[in-house]
């Protein structure tokens, strides 16, 4: 009973963490988010930082996710990660994954979208957004 007992607090310790809203850090430098977590009102970074995203994408679907506008002050980097298939698999997903590193001091917004490209008018299937103030 005593083994049951901790494994369940190890199990809400666990929960608990993962459902904190503030800037999940790797190492101090590197903070990462899902399209399922929120980035805080004003996320503070400083030069060299970095934010990674990631969030699954299907493109034989066409949807796609697309950063809305230029950013000022980070170098951005874009990578698609297949999902492991057997060969010859047509239409398999991935997780796309955006590396945003700090440059330069000032106040940047991300804004990604999850879009079909080709159709304008449509609403974005899933977006999110992170206002950022680096020092």
């Amino acid at each position: 009973m005593k083994g049951f007992f901790a494994v369940a607090v190890l199990f809400m310790g666990c929960a608990l963490t993962a459902c904190q809203s503030t800037s999940p850090t790797v190492d101090g430098k590197t903070h990462q988010y899902t399209v399922k977590q929120s980035c805080p009102t004003l996320m503070e970074m400083n030069t060299g930082e970095t934010l990674v995203f990631s969030a699954p994408e299907n493109p034989s679907t066409g949807y796609q996710w697309k950063l809305v506008q230029p950013l000022k002050n980070f170098k951005i980097e874009e990578t698609f990660l297949q999902n492991d298939v057997e060969e010859g698999t047509v239409g398999a997903g991935g997780t796309k994954v955006f590396r945003f590193t700090a440059l330069k001091a000032g106040q940047d917004y991300i804004e990604l979208i999850h879009v079909r490209p080709w159709e304008s008018s449509q609403q974005p299937n899933q977006q999110w957004q992170c206002r950022i103030r680096i020092s």
